[in-house]
């Protein structure tokens, strides 16, 4: 039994929104620079998304998300010398 997001309760989507964040940064903090610019290679051309629907249409999700995950994305990027215009 699947709700769609706009039906699903806060309570859920928190959870729903955490887990999907939570495998993010674990995968962030697990990698080393190699592993981790092809994931955002991957990630760049279409692979993995997970939740983009609900995080598209819902901009609370989105804002939990970006919470959770923007830290150790930005310093992951900034070890691995990945930031745009290097």
């Amino acid at each position: 039994m699947s709700a769609a997001p706009a039906q699903m309760g806060g309570g859920m989507k928190n959870r729903i929104i955490d887990d999907i964040a939570g495998e993010m940064v674990t995968s962030i903090n697990g990698s080393n620079c190699a592993q981790f610019e092809a994931m955002l290679k991957k990630k760049k051309s279409g692979g993995g998304s997970k939740g983009g629907g609900m995080l598209k249409s819902d901009p609370a999700a989105r804002a939990r998300f970006v919470d959770k995950v923007a830290g150790p994305l930005v310093n992951k990027m900034i070890d691995c010398n990945l930031l745009p215009g290097r």
